[in-house]
């Protein structure tokens, strides 16, 4: 990944926890706001909630569409204070656009972040790759292209009829994925008990963001 230094002295940064993610799992980015200059007082919300972060993601040969949640989520702003060299982070979950799955097909997609970081100022990352690769369980691939397990893993409970589409993902031998279906299922338990794992760390992060929930 080559940084993406603006000229107000921000860089963002954008990188895919997993270079290359199977399409029966979700994929996870962790994203970085660096003040490269002097101190900057900047939007505090990185997250694909609120909508001032945007990642655009480009298919192999298909019109980009966006990293999006399934409905929009009205909140006041909110700021932080970047000191000289200081780091704001942030995980988000790569998941959807709207209510319908981000990545249909296996391929080498390339995204992009944005983040509106004042009003009327926006800083972009590099472009990164993330590889989905064909998945090792066909119908749990399906199960995260369904509307309402979407819904449900981006709103954090069961929605419509994914209880049991839910059920099947948490017994993921992905941490990441495993960790959001057990989110949505309401069993902090589950959760707790793999506190210490990075993935179940990230895929928390992600889905309950700071002040969007």
């Amino acid at each position: 990944m080559t940084p993406h230094v603006d000229g107000s002295g921000l860089e963002l940064r954008l990188q895919p926890a997993a270079p290359t993610v199977p399409l029966d799992r979700i994929a996870f980015a962790d994203v970085e706001l660096v003040a490269t200059g002097a101190a900057a007082t900047v939007s505090a919300r990185l997250n694909l909630v609120e909508g001032d972060l945007e990642i655009e993601v480009s298919p192999p040969g298909g019109a980009p569409r966006r990293a999006t949640w399934p409905w929009p989520v009205d909140s006041a702003p909110r700021s932080v204070e970047l000191a000289p060299g200081e780091r704001f982070v942030a995980s988000v979950p790569l998941v959807a656009s709207g209510s319908a799955p981000l990545f249909p097909v296996p391929g080498r997609y390339v995204l992009v972040a944005r983040f509106a970081v004042r009003p009327g100022e926006t800083v972009a990352s590099a472009p990164v790759a993330l590889v989905r690769t064909a998945p090792a369980d066909a119908a749990l691939a399906a199960e995260l292209g369904d509307r309402d397990v979407i819904q449900s893993l981006l709103g954090a409970g069961v929605i419509g009829a994914s209880e049991p589409s839910l059920e099947r993902l948490a017994a993921s031998g992905d941490a990441g994925t495993a960790a959001a279906a057990n989110l949505a299922l309401g069993r902090a338990d589950a959760l707790a008990r793999a506190a210490d794992d990075p993935a179940v760390t990230r895929a928390v992060a992600a889905l309950l963001p700071p002040g969007a929930t």
